[in-house]
């Protein structure tokens, strides 16, 4: 009995201990309630994701606050935004500054405020404070200056990520704050500034004995260290020394790191890498790419455990044949993931590829490959990413090649003679996710066997001589799991089938077909639907007015069709839409106010319709992110609106061919982005399918397009000395106009400018000598003015050989006959008798300006049509330009590589 009462007693304290406990954390503190509330108060939240942080309400419930069952303090804060890397929805983020009320929740163990955008507000010091934090994520939050010293009393932190804030750098040279942390598991500061203190950097990682992860990419970094006193990176895995200055090779020490298993020196300038290669390294992974300088060595082909081999970007310019011997080794055993992709590799493709029997990725893509594809490949039964595009492979595909390719998910052999010559019945071993045969020959006819690959996610059969309509079979993929259909530059006739609503479909290009008929409706209830490019068709009809704000939809390209009517309200309700492409079309109206609502757009190209009416004053203040705005060739009147000046990330201005009148405004000096030398590097010109400036798929940065044309209106009035002022602006037309006055000297300030075209206006004066100073300039017409005087000389006037850019003034000097010693030293031209001023401008522009409108749109229009030659201008450019953006499809190509290795 008293045993009884023993376990009663007890149950009975138990029972009181859990109504305790309950009863604790039934509410959280109301000191931490609080704190949340007040840092709320610094915290500017558009897209409300902080509604349920309610006085009264228990903070244990709200979004992103975490509580210890126990006690009921606050333990975790996860206010984590979108990621920058993957998405542009810069309206979800929270904005403001971090309030120091955080400091009131002292049980903090773990922080994520990534993804959102503190306004390059410095990282606050206090933070160092919490001595239980064991997770701190601020990555893309932009955050600028110093990372903060107090950083060092965060003894237990195990996880730092400081990645992706552009101007953090480190203010301690000896970085005594990274010392202490001695717990450090995983740190990641890409895009942070290390700099020339790289040395004692690494000297301060060497005391961190649990660092497991490592991420400094993009850091700046110089040098390595030689060796160290006391080697202590014994648990080291993963290392990312990616996109730095490293010059400088006596890194023996990395390759000693027994526990190593993924290590990316690329974009780097090493030489002699492969000294230092160890076969110690187990399951590695090794990334040079793009370390134009090292030469290969056999002693690769001893790399016994190494799985992973990337070459990419190297310049070995050998035919793989020749690298036969590194595969000769057991490497050839161990190897799942080979990667030569863009190292002008030539001759064929020998059959010992087959040899590599674990093989799970294959990428030969961007070399100088020709001849056949081997039937050896079919011997690579773990194979699940095969890449041959951008080659000079001819000859046949045939089943052969894919008998035991069971497991094979992603097929890419764009850009090839490849004939792929199978049975009309055939039914592949395999079931895709990815089939890339852009600019092959698989037409005339559609390739049945395509139906039954019911899994696949990307159908990319772009520029393939394909002339019949599109089977039912192919739009009933569009229902299963199809996210991106690329059905262009084609010759694929009759009318847009209906797809289901439900479909998956995210970006559809149908862009240079035999396409007629309506618009047809299903598009405006495609909810996942981001890119729809449908240009240069035979479209007709109106537009749909029945879009809807719900839409994923950004990016719309209907040029070059019959469409006609009005712009329809409720294509501006979608709340997503970056860029609006429907130029040579004959719609027609005013621009209607509902445009006001499109916030996002990037991009408005109207040109080449009938649209009337004024140029709205609210274009300025409302569309504030415009980067294009093309009117041109239209019916808009009266004055160009002051407000223009407001987009201040405007790079194309072209409302020439309309009837606008009055004065060019002096506040267009206000254009900011115009004014920078270089453009703008955070707005990417993003457009669909085929048009000319760049891709949604494969993307380009152009930095350097910046014009303005208002060409061929009634503008009227003296030429702005504020445009001056634009010097970033690369082309000025203000031809066809009545503007008088004197050309002013200020325009010689225009350093950037290469087109300068100021003919058919009233201009007098002379030619300021200020515009020599234009070195770039390589188009210049004056012509029809009643300017005076000598024609400057010098740099590019010494160019300028074509007398009819000056025709129709009362100049001298080069290149005309007269050398300004008549009559003063001024010479008067004459207009022939038989040539009235339209036949004479008309002479003008054939000889003068098709140069340029011949060079400008044959490039453009060969880039919009030809896809092949538009993915190698983009490529050159990209290696012109800037480093980092090389071999934009490569990049692509290696994420889908690292997802399929994620996903196994």
């Amino acid at each position: 009995m008293d045993y009884a009462m023993y376990v009663l007693l007890q149950l009975v304290i138990l029972l009181l201990v859990v109504l305790i406990n309950t009863s604790s954390c039934s509410a959280c503190m109301e000191i931490e309630r609080r704190a949340l509330l007040e840092f709320k108060k610094h915290i500017k939240d558009p897209n409300n994701k902080l509604s349920s942080w309610v006085m009264g309400q228990d903070c244990c419930s709200w979004e992103g606050v975490h509580c210890d069952n126990l006690t009921g303090n606050i333990v975790r804060l996860e206010l984590k935004g979108p990621d920058h890397q993957i998405s542009n929805e810069h309206y979800l983020q929270l904005r403001g500054e971090i309030s120091p009320s955080l400091l009131q929740l002292r049980h903090l163990n773990h922080v994520d405020l990534s993804g959102n955008f503190f306004n390059g507000t410095s990282i606050p010091s206090f933070i160092g404070q919490f001595k239980q934090l064991i997770y701190l994520n601020l990555s893309n939050s932009y955050f600028h200056g110093a990372i903060p010293s107090s950083f060092g009393n965060l003894s237990g932190l195990q996880t730092l990520d400081l990645s992706y804030n552009y101007g953090i750098y480190v203010d301690d040279p000896a970085h005594q704050w990274l010392s202490h942390l001695t717990s450090l598991q995983h740190l990641d500061l890409t895009y942070n500034n290390i700099g020339n203190t790289s040395i004692s950097f690494f000297q301060a990682l060497n005391k961190l004995p649990s660092i497991y992860e490592l991420h400094l990419s993009r850091c700046n970094l110089e040098k390595l260290p030689l060796s160290f006193p006391h080697f202590n990176f014994t648990s080291l895995s993963i290392l990312d020394l990616s996109y730095n200055h490293i010059n400088f090779l006596g890194i023996s020490w990395v390759f000693n790191i027994n526990s190593l298993q993924y290590l990316d020196l690329s974009f780097n300038g090493f030489h002699q890498l492969t000294t230092y290669w160890s076969s110690r390294m187990l399951n590695g992974y090794i990334d040079t790419s793009q370390q134009s300088e090292i030469n290969l060595h056999e002693s690769i082909g001893s790399l016994c455990s190494l799985q992973t081999l990337d070459l990419s970007g190297l310049n070995i310019n050998k035919t793989l044949v020749e690298l036969g011997g590194l595969f000769s080794g057991c490497l050839k055993h161990s190897l799942t993931h080979l990667q030569l992709s863009s190292t002008d590799l030539n001759g064929d493709i020998p059959d010992w590829i087959g040899d590599i029997k674990n093989l799970r990725v294959l990428d030969l893509s961007y070399n100088l490959l020709s001849g056949s594809v081997p039937s050896s490949v079919a011997k690579l039964a773990q194979l699940e990413y095969i890449n041959l595009a951008y080659n000079r492979l001819s000859g046949i595909i045939s089943e052969e090649h894919f008998t035991q390719l069971e497991k094979l998910e992603t097929l890419d052999m764009s850009d090839s003679a490849l004939v792929f010559r199978v049975s009309s019945n055939w039914v592949p071993p395999f079931l895709l996710n990815e089939l890339r045969i852009s600019t092959s020959t698989v037409g005339p006819e559609f390739p049945a066997w395509i139906q039954t690959q019911h899994k696949l996610n990307t159908l990319d059969l772009s520029d393939n001589e394909i002339s019949s309509t599109v089977p039912h079979w192919l739009w009933n993929l569009t229902t299963r799991n199809l996210v991106h259909l690329d059905l262009s530059s084609n010759q694929i006739q009759g009318m847009i089938p209906k797809l289901l609503t439900f479909s998956h479909i995210e970006h559809l290009y149908l862009s240079a077909n035999l396409f007629s008929g309506p618009l047809p409706d299903w598009l405006c209830q495609m909810k996942g639907i981001v890119a729809l490019d449908i240009s240069i068709n035979q479209l007709s009809g109106e537009l749909p007015n029945c879009w809807s704000d719900s839409s994923a939809l950004s990016y719309i390209n209907l040029a070059y069709n019959n469409l006609s009517g009005a712009l329809p309200n409720s294509i501006f309700n979608l709340r997503n839409l970056k860029s609006l492409l429907l130029s040579h079309n004959k719609l027609s109206g005013e621009l209607p106010d509902s445009m006001k609502n499109s916030s996002q757009l990037l991009a408005l190209d109207l040109s080449h319709n009938n649209f009337t009416g004024d140029i709205p004053t609210w274009m300025g203040e409302c569309l504030s992110f415009l980067t294009v705005l093309m009117l041109k060739w239209n019916a808009f009147v009266n004055h160009i609106p002051q407000e223009i000046s407001q987009l201040k990330y405007l790079q194309i201005l072209d409302l020439s061919s309309n009837n606008l009148s009055g004065p060019i405004p002096k506040s267009l000096s206000n254009l900011t982005t115009m004014q920078m030398l270089q453009g703008t590097p955070d707005i990417l010109l993003e457009y669909g399918g085929t048009v000319f400036l760049s891709f949604i798929y494969y993307r380009s940065r152009i930095r350097y397009v910046s014009y303005m044309d208002f060409s061929s209106n009634e503008l009227s009035g003296n030429i702005p000395e504020e445009l001056g002022s634009l010097y970033g602006l690369q082309s000025l037309n203000l031809s066809g106009n009545t503007l008088e006055g004197e050309i002013p000297d200020k325009l010689g300030r225009m350093k950037q400018l290469q087109s300068l075209d100021l003919s058919r206006n009233k201009l007098s004066g002379s030619i300021p000598a200020t515009l020599s100073n234009l070195t770039f300039l390589s188009l210049f017409n004056v012509s029809y003015n009643n300017l005076s005087g000598k024609i400057p000389s010098g740099n590019q006037f010494n160019t300028f050989n074509d007398p009819s850019i000056y025709v129709g003034n009362h100049l001298c000097g080069y290149p005309l006959s007269d050398n300004c010693t008549k009559d003063g030293g001024i010479f008067k031209e004459k207009l022939s008798d038989g040539m009235d001023e339209d036949d004479g401008m008309l002479w003008m522009y054939i000889g003068s300006l098709s140069g340029f409108a011949v060079g400008f749109w044959t490039v453009w229009g060969i880039l919009a049509f030809k896809k092949k030659w538009r993915y190698a201008y983009f490529h050159c450019m990209d290696n012109s330009f800037d480093k980092i953006y090389v071999y934009v499809a490569l990049c692509f190509t290696r994420m889908r590589i690292k997802m399929i290795t994620t996903n196994h």
